[in-house]
């Protein structure tokens, strides 16, 4: 059974509305046995918000969920051509680790090279969330316009 870091920026009410349906999904999917979200799975301490020891919580926490998974899912949400820097990150720290890595995508838009790059699996449809197998990721590599 997977265990799912669902890397995602959750900024605006459009990203927190995608954030969530991405979970509804993976919460679906019997091939999910945990999934580790950093909006929900963090800062348990309940320290202020970007006050430095918040910081280093959930950097922390972040690492540890990240080194914990068995697959990372991300949602590539950019605005304009920039995707989400923490995001980013997360799938760079995944791919570094031999993690794979499924990405949604919806709409389309140019990806970055270096993301477009480290893809195991693209997706471009929510509801296939639910159905794919996270426990054996297909290698299906993003096809399409990079910047």
């Amino acid at each position: 059974m997977a265990e799912v870091y669902l890397a995602a920026p959750f900024f605006d009410s459009a990203q927190i509305e995608r954030l969530d349906q991405v979970l509804a999904a993976l919460h679906a999917n019997e091939s999910v046995a945990a999934i580790f979200s950093p909006r929900d799975d963090t800062n348990k301490a309940g320290l202020t918000p970007n006050s430095p020891g918040w910081q280093r919580q959930v950097f922390g926490e972040d690492i540890q969920g990240l080194h914990r998974s068995t697959v990372l899912v991300a949602i590539l949400d950019y605005v304009g051509e920039n995707p989400d820097p923490g995001t980013a990150f997360e799938i760079g720290y995944a791919y570094a680790h031999h993690m794979p890595i499924v990405a949604l995508q919806l709409g389309e838009m140019k990806m970055n090279l270096m993301l477009a790059g480290s893809i195991t699996c693209f997706v471009n449809d929510l509801a296939e969330l639910k159905s794919l197998d996270l426990d054996h990721v297909l290698v299906r590599p993003y096809v399409g316009p990079v910047f």
